[in-house]
Formats: structure tokens, C-alpha cells, sequence
């Protein structure tokens, strides 16, 4: 699916830059995402391989808090090498965004593909946003909308959290499900994926902050500072672009290969 030409101007004049983070090695995604983004101006931001990670490398440079990363967990899980270069491929990008003094930027990964965008409902979106955002996404996954089966979810998760059975706090799991805002877009909630999204130079800074040294896997990171409040985010209740692993069950993470 091609971006509308009416789309893909909007995007390069709202945004200060536009970037696609890979890999080196990825010159196949390359090629890829290169047709699906036809027509619009953005440049490659490449991202550290997990082949130049080494687990004696991580912990001499201190570039993984492991026992941080399990306290923050859900699951009291650690982070696999994978994991640990994404991370630091978008916190890089944020510190490049920064140097460069970049206010707004929009960030894809490449594997993003593009929805249809009828009727230039993405720039509405985007026009909604106050002046204060600091994340938006434009593709992402889980609690889309704040159904009543997820309500109750949510109920169920204040009544364990009481119990301490589970790390959310009260006011991370108040903050679980998306809240309305405008005609086209959501507060955001808890959500996944980072293929598409947007940030402001405030969002890198406490990105920036909360990932040094990592202890976040790219979306967990965002999602943890979105339910305690400390970031200003939002999601589009329409998506407009998708992951390839959902269109093709031989999509290849790079976080696992």
C-alpha cells in the first residue's frame, strides 16, 4: 500500500526529520521498506546488531542493569541480547535527535508497512494533538480500544495489585487501557510495537533518561513511562501502519536471528 501524496507532505513538513531504523546487514528490509515508503524523504538511522553484542561487552561498559531490568519486569524477566541492541538503537536515535536539535520526529522501523490513509485522517489526527504531546503512535498493538472486557481486566488487575501480586503500581494500571481525547485520537495506555511512532525532543530527553543504562526492552520502555504519567503520549484510533510479521508468518525478527 503506497502513502498518499497528500499524506507523505504533511508528514515531511510537520516533522523536522523522518528516520527508519535498521541495520547494516538488513539490506534486504532496506529494499523493502524503500518501496513501501515511496515518495517520502527520511533517512536510514542504523542501530546496533545483537552479532557486535557480547555479554562480557555488556556488563564491562555497564550498558545492561540486569537486576533493574528484572525488578521491572512484569515477569521478573531478564533481557536477551536481542532485546538490548533494539534498545539501544532507538535510545541512540533519541540522543541523535538531540544533537541534531530536532523538535518533532518520526520514527519507523523496517519492517513498518503502511495502511491505507483515507481521507487524510492521519493529519486530523495529528492536528488534534495538543501542543504538549511528546509520543504518538501510529501503529502499534494491544489494547486499541477500551472495551468492557478490558475494563474488567482492569479491575481485576487493581484487586491483585492490592494484593501484591502483581509489580503494577495503582497508578500504572489506572492508566492501563487508552482514554478518549478527540474525534481521532486516544490518550495512550499500555501498547506495543515501536514500528511507528512519533517523539518530541522533551520524549527523548526522558527516554533517554529512563534507558541509561538499559533496562527496557524499545516498547516496554515507552509503555512504563506512559502508565506512570510521565510522558504526554497518545495513539490514533485508526492505525495507519502495521508490522510485516502480521501480513507475513516468514517475517524474521532481527531480535532472535
Amino acid at each position: 500500500m503506497k502513502i498518499p501524496n497528500q499524506t507523505i507532505a504533511f508528514l515531511e513538513k510537520y516533522f523536522d526529520h523522518i528516520f527508519v531504523i535498521t541495520l547494516e546487514r538488513a539490506t534486504d528490509r532496506q529494499a523493502k521498506v524503500k518501496e513501501r515508503l515511496e515518495g517520502l524523504r527520511y533517512d536510514f538511522f542504523y542501530g546496533v546488531d545483537k552479532h557486535e553484542l557480547n555479554w562480557e561487552k555488556v556488563n564491562q561498559e555497564g550498558i545492561y542493569n540486569d537486576k533493574r531490568a528484572r525488578q521491572l519486569n512484569r515477569y521478573s524477566k531478564g533481557m536477551i541480547l536481542g532485546h538490548i541492541a533494539c534498545a539501544l538503537s532507538h535510545r541512540h536515535l533519541y540522543q541523535h535527535i538531540l544533537e541534531k536539535g530536532y523538535q518533532r520526529v518520526l520514527i519507523f522501523e523496517d519492517d513498518a508497512v503502511p495502511l491505507f490513509d483515507r481521507d487524510g485522517e492521519l493529519q486530523q489526527s495529528a492536528e488534534e494533538l495538543p501542543d504538549n504531546w511528546e509520543v504518538i503512535y501510529f501503529g502499534y498493538s494491544k489494547n486499541e480500544m477500551a472495551t468492557p472486557a478490558l475494563k474488567r481486566k482492569q479491575v481485576f488487575y487493581s484487586i491483585i495489585c492490592h494484593l501484591k501480586l502483581i509489580k503494577w503500581s495503582p497508578r500504572m494500571i489506572s492508566n492501563l487501557l487508552p482514554r478518549p481525547y478527540s474525534p481521532h485520537i486516544q490518550k495512550a495506555g499500555f501498547h506495543d510495537l515501536t514500528h511507528s511512532y512519533a517523539v518530541t525532543r522533551e520524549a527523548c530527553m526522558k527516554l533517554i533518561s529512563a534507558q541509561t543504562p538499559v533496562v527496557f526492552n524499545a516498547d516496554p520502555l515507552l509503555s512504563h513511562l506512559i502508565m506512570n504519567r510521565e510522558l504526554n503520549a497518545f495513539n490514533n484510533k485508526k492505525k495507519f501502519f502495521t508490522q510485516e510479521q502480521f501480513l507475513d508468518p516468514a517475517h524474521r525478527s532481527f531480535i532472535h536471528h
